[in-house]
């Protein structure tokens, strides 16, 4: 045997663990392996909402800020092999240490991010429902681990890390390039940032005026109407907000604009539907020209501070766009850690950044589940108590937008509700919950002590909302303030599905509660006509006695208010997840309620169902074969509207209508 082959290495060299070199290495994996899985498994949504220069934008941010994790990383790993040199361990042992340290967790992650991606298109694809448990997700988070260390035990660590530094190091420069693209594209689209854009000045005026009230706007998520029995005398989840209808307006007949949070929030700040706003998807802003067409846009201009907090990102201001319109945003403070690292990537407001860490998010919320197992971390109190230091007389009324989080999954309620419909050793952990899930006919059973605990969810928040007008009436603002409860959409525990969101327009999903107090009203009224969530924005301009916003969708609800008649006009909700603004309207589920019947047309499949509403309120028997003159009305009111919506949408976005 020749002498250079007798000291070839039997196994692949490591190079040695240095700053620069761990840094690349790490830059390298997250941004050439783990962000292009993470986009692919969602760019179809992007895209429905986005440009290309807009992504791209995204795209070069995310890259920039990659660097950040990239070497802390790598910091941290050199960290480690230095202080075990320190500590006597040879260089040689070291290196492999502060290797494992960088490479491991980056090859988990992106591992765990192609798992991620492909389920995702997986159930996009055969339009399944492949839900996993929060407890089969960390079951396969502890699988995956113990995998790598079975795999890895002995000398291999040292050959896998030998074998995947040298390919990752040559694609450095590719790196740098696209790092140094990146920077010029910032420099060229540079994106708002919600800390350093200065909201509109307003101009000084008396507080709490008969002219110019407080105005509160409360609004709790996933709230169903017929769960929360707020207006009427019957039984009731929400003593408190019974007690405010009773010196208010209560509207039992109340429709959300969608069967999720973008969407109805959005249309909560412009008096816009949907297929006008554009906010469709879960990811997805307004349509640029409506961020600026707001009810704080407007109450500002007269004067008004407006605040926003919100406990779920999807409605808040920095989501929608229209962050800069307010004086103060601000998402509700909370324990969870799924929660965190969107809220800081939502200072990057005009971007997508905070749904990029799809994949590793679940990773959080599944911490959350174990780390909160029997209490909610987005109590309502959360929010309302972020609000408190905000309600000081300054001189100027104020617009507050506050949006608290439960009774939305998980069903949680507090110690002073829990028990009270399902007894203890039921469905008392998060853990042991479905979430958002198609649900076989077997299970509803199950389903229905899901719904007792939901109950139980409303009342807790129906508590924190005492609480909090009871601290309004204490400092002497409730009478005189003018003050609006609602929801954004309900809940389903019936047609095979519980949740909301997805295609589902039926009662239980769209119909919430409305409540309205007039500054000094006393008497309280239920008004039984269909109204819109699109009509809370012309309703609270006519009330201060301004103009509606330009192209409002809604209508005044002011007659009602003050005990007169409101004339029947039809109401529409939809769910437009899959329509992208730069296409024709060809896609989504779209209902109009006209007095007390009601039609559902599936846009793609051209099917149309038909439901008296009076006789059959849980829409179990459709009408429509029976009634062909009544559906072909409906639906032809339905596709005008939905004709003039795609006039719009090309006219803005392009496209052949």
């Amino acid at each position: 045997m020749n002498a250079s082959a007798s000291t070839r290495p039997l196994r692949p060299d490591l190079p040695p663990a240095r700053l620069r070199t761990a840094f690349g290495v790490a830059f390298v994996a997250l941004g050439l392996f783990w962000m292009p899985w993470m986009l692919l498994r969602q760019v179809d949504a992007f895209l429905a909402f986005q440009t290309p220069a807009e992504l791209g934008r995204d795209v070069a941010l995310a890259l920039i800020l990659l660097t950040l994790p990239a070497l802390l990383l790598a910091a941290t790993s050199i960290g480690i092999g230095w202080l075990l040199q320190r500590r006597g361990l040879p260089a040689e042992r070291a290196d492999v240490v502060a290797w494992a340290t960088t490479l491991l967790p980056l090859t988990w992650i992106c591992v765990w991010q192609f798992g991620s991606a492909s389920w995702a298109w997986l159930k996009l694809v055969t339009d399944g429902d492949f839900a996993l448990s929060a407890t089969a997700r960390l079951a396969a988070v502890s699988g995956l681990l113990v995998v790598s260390v079975l795999a890895l035990r002995g000398g291999r660590l040292k050959v896998f890390l030998a074998r995947l530094v040298p390919p990752l190091r040559s694609l450095q420069r590719v790196a740098i390039a696209l790092l140094v693209v990146s920077v010029g594209w910032l420099i060229a689209h540079p994106p708002r940032l919600t800390l350093l854009t200065p909201a509109p000045a307003s101009a000084p005026r008396p507080a709490n005026t008969p002219a110019q009230p407080d105005i509160y706007l409360l609004t709790i998520d996933t709230l169903a109407a017929e769960d929360a029995a707020v207006c009427g005398d019957g039984p009731t989840t929400m003593p408190r907000l019974r007690a405010l209808a009773a010196r208010a307006t209560c509207f039992d007949r109340h429709y959300a604009s969608s069967n999720f949070t973008t969407p109805s929030t959005s249309t909560m700040e412009t008096g816009v539907l949907p297929w006008t706003h554009w906010g469709v998807q879960i990811v997805a802003k307004m349509a640029p020209a409506m961020r600026g067409q707001t009810l704080a846009s407007q109450l500002r201009a007269q004067g008004y501070e407006a605040h926003s907090i919100s406990a779920n990102l999807m409605a808040s201001p920095r989501h929608h766009g229209s962050f800069d319109e307010y004086t103060t945003q601000a998402i509700a403070p909370s324990p969870s850690l799924g929660l965190q690292p969107r809220v800081a990537l939502s200072t990057l407001a005009d971007t997508t950044l905070p749904f990029w860490l799809s994949g590793l998010i679940p990773l959080l919320d599944t911490l959350d589940v174990h780390l909160f197992p029997e209490r909610s971390p987005f109590a309502p109190a959360y929010t309302y108590d972020a609000a408190l230091p905000l309600l000081a007389d300054n001189g100027r009324p104020r617009f507050f937008w506050l949006h608290t989080l439960p009774p939305h999954d998980p069903y949680l309620p507090p110690p002073s509700t829990k028990h009270k419909l399902l007894p203890e050793g039921q469905l008392d952990r998060w853990s042991e919950m479905l979430g958002m899930t198609r649900y076989p006919a077997r299970q509803q059973a199950l389903i229905d002590k899901h719904r007792l605990r939901y109950r139980e969810s409303i009342m807790g928040a129906d508590e924190a909302l005492g609480r909090f007008l009871d601290e309004l009436d204490r400092q002497g603002k409730l009478d005189n303030a003018l003050v609006i409860v609602t929801s954004d959409h309900g809940e389903s525990f019936e047609r095979g599905y519980i949740g909301h969101a997805g295609d589902w327009l039926h009662e239980a999903v769209v119909r919430v509660p409305l409540v309205i107090k007039l500054p000094g009203q006393r008497t309280g009224r239920v008004v039984s006509t269909p109204v819109s969530l699109a009509d809370l924005v012309p309703t609270v301009s006519d009330v201060l006695g301004l103009p509606a916003l330009p192209g409002v969708d809604g209508r005044s609800l002011k007659p009602a208010l003050l005990g007169g008649e409101l004339q029947p006009q039809p109401v529409f909700t939809m769910a437009m997840e899959r329509q992208s603004r730069f296409r024709p309207l060809r896609a989504g589920h779209y209902a109009v309620i006209d007095g007390d019947l009601k039609l559902v047309l599936h846009l793609a499949e051209q099917r149309a169902e038909l439901y008296d509403l009076a006789q059959d309120p849980r829409e179990q028997h459709d009408i429509a074969a029976r009634q062909p003159a009544v559906a072909k009305r409906l639906r032809g009111l339905l596709e005008a509207r939905l004709a003039d919506a795609e006039r719009r949408r090309a006219a803005q976005f392009g496209g052949s209508p």
